[in-house]
């Protein structure tokens, strides 16, 4: 392998040996957004987390002695599936909080968390019955009796975390673009999406090659996103599939409709995390020989971050890349003819090739 193919891709990529003679005739690629273009752990993930903060200490009166969510709860979250969108998973996280406060009669965060149900044991009831907010709300609902529940029809204010993370995340300057008021509640200019890290590196983009997106951002944080990073006049709007459309993510239909805007055959989507394997895996079981054929990369950039390799081949991605780079890289290589490759690692009925870059 050459040095200057070495220099751009760094990390490893995992692929089935099946897809290796197909990679170089790709014809599409779409994207998902945060975690695959966008390191957006010091952003959406924050932004929630401070919501949630804000609203048991503001709104409740809570006595908040440790953090009430941590990132890495955000992260488990979106491990259980079905809490792509992050202000479903900020009504979530404070509606889990409330339901123990209920149960316990308790409001001092400390002792909260220690108490039962856990988050994992709260997340594995609801992953079990397909995860998302409505699933979440009915494990809680099922548990609660008449009383409490009017309770929380009271102190559950939805559309107030909501904005509150909104407003962490945007900030007054971005507030009014994004999502059409000016701050309320949170007293800072920039918010955390100023914290938003570009992980593609743009000289990697294939030239001749379709590129869409498909993202759970609204289609002005999606703008906002792809401006901060120039891919705007790259991949342009006619080609995103967005949370503001009618058939969205996590809807394996939405992959359909962008593969008929872009006109391709075979593409592969990339994304970070279960929802986006598991769209692609049921676009796959839905899909006759004749329709187009979608693979999924999934990147290590995400919730989770490595910790998901092993995971993400289990649940059956067709690779798994350290980020989107170590992808764009080998596809630029392999379709320049140079593809060089080793058999590394042998699983019951399938085999992986892992390729190193440095």
């Amino acid at each position: 392998m050459d040095s200057t193919f070495a220099t751009q891709m760094e990390g490893t990529l995992m692929v089935r040996q099946e897809l290796l003679d197909f990679l170089p005739k790709v014809e599409a690629m779409i994207f998902d957004v945060d975690g695959v273009l966008v390191d957006a752990s010091e952003s959406y993930r924050l932004a929630v987390c401070e919501a949630v903060r804000f609203f048991v200490q503001n709104e409740l009166n809570w006595i908040v002695d440790a953090p009430p969510l941590t990132p890495e709860e955000v992260d488990a979250f979106k491990k259980a599936g079905g809490f792509n969108n992050d202000w479903d998973l900020t009504q979530a996280a404070a509606l889990f909080l409330l339901f123990k406060s209920l149960k316990h009669g308790v409001k001092q965060v400390s002792l909260l968390k220690r108490l039962r149900p856990s988050l994992e044991e709260f997340l594995a009831e609801v992953s079990a019955e397909g995860g998302g907010l409505s699933n979440a709300e009915k494990f809680v609902i099922g548990r609660l009796e008449l009383r409490q529940r009017r309770d929380l029809a009271r102190l559950w204010k939805r559309r107030l975390l909501v904005q509150l993370a909104q407003e962490f995340y945007a900030g007054r300057k971005w507030c009014p673009r994004l999502f059409g008021f000016e701050p309320q509640y949170v007293d800072i200019e920039f918010g955390l999406l100023e914290r938003e890290r570009t992980l593609i590196e743009l000289s990697l983009l294939p030239k001749d090659m379709k590129l869409g997106i498909l993202t759970g951002r609204a289609k002005r944080e999606t703008m906002l996103a792809l401006e901060r990073m120039g891919l705007t006049h790259i991949i342009p709007e006619e080609f995103w599939v967005t949370d503001d459309d009618p058939i969205r993510k996590p809807d394996p239909k939405a992959l359909t409709i962008l593969m008929e805007k872009l006109g391709a055959n075979c593409a592969i989507y990339v994304g970070d995390t279960i929802d986006d394997l598991k769209m692609v895996n049921d676009y796959k079981e839905r899909t006759n020989l004749s329709d187009p054929t979608i693979w999924v990369c999934m990147t290590l950039t995400g919730p989770n971050g490595e910790k998901n390799r092993s995971f993400f081949l289990e649940q059956g991605a067709d690779i798994v890349a350290t980020d989107i780079n170590a992808l764009l890289g080998y596809l630029k290589y392999v379709r320049e003819g140079k593809g060089q490759r080793r058999i590394t690692n042998k699983g019951e009925g399938e085999i992986f090739l892992k390729l190193k870059g440095r």
